[in-house]
């Protein structure tokens, strides 16, 4: 019996995105025990540099050819088109927002080592930042899959 397995370069860009941003949510999520703040800071940096190429990639390779085939199959949603395009640069702004915050929160957690605490606030926007910032990345796939199914099987009627 052969078995094949699909190494991460074969699998598709849908499956490499939903991979890294798990590995992403997940160390977001995870509580932070006591003097641990540098190695949650450094596992959520970790996960944060694996998933910015798989999103970028996915936005290249997935996203802008489904919003090219919507604006081809149905004029009437070209706004639609437009405002996924500019949320997805305003996503690719924030995205390089949210690294800087977790670069400094890294910083100063090698510098508040023995008082965690005066980094807690941080910590927690960093955490807030993060899952906001998935769960847009997550609408907007969502966004782009329900129009492109609306341009593909619009009833535009007869107009009887």
């Amino acid at each position: 019996m052969t078995t094949t397995v699909q190494t991460q370069a074969q699998a598709p860009p849908e499956q490499l995105l939903q991979d890294s941003m798990l590995r992403l949510e997940s160390a977001l999520l995870a509580p932070v025990v006591s003097g641990e703040l540098k190695s949650w800071t450094a596992t959520v940096g970790e996960a944060l540099r694996a998933f910015g190429p798989e999103w970028v990639a996915y936005v290249k390779s997935v996203l802008h050819p489904q919003y090219s085939r919507i604006a081809k199959t149905d004029a009437n949603l070209l706004s639609r088109v437009d405002q996924m395009t500019q949320e997805d640069r305003q996503l690719l702004t924030d995205f390089g927002q949210f690294e800087s915050c977790v670069t400094d929160l890294a910083r100063r957690a090698d510098q508040v080592q023995k008082d965690e605490s005066k980094a807690a606030d941080d910590r927690s926007r960093v955490e807030k930042t993060g899952i906001d910032l998935i769960l847009r990345i997550k609408k907007q796939q969502a966004a782009a899959a329900t129009w492109l199914n609306e341009a593909n099987y619009r009833d535009l009627g007869s107009g009887d």
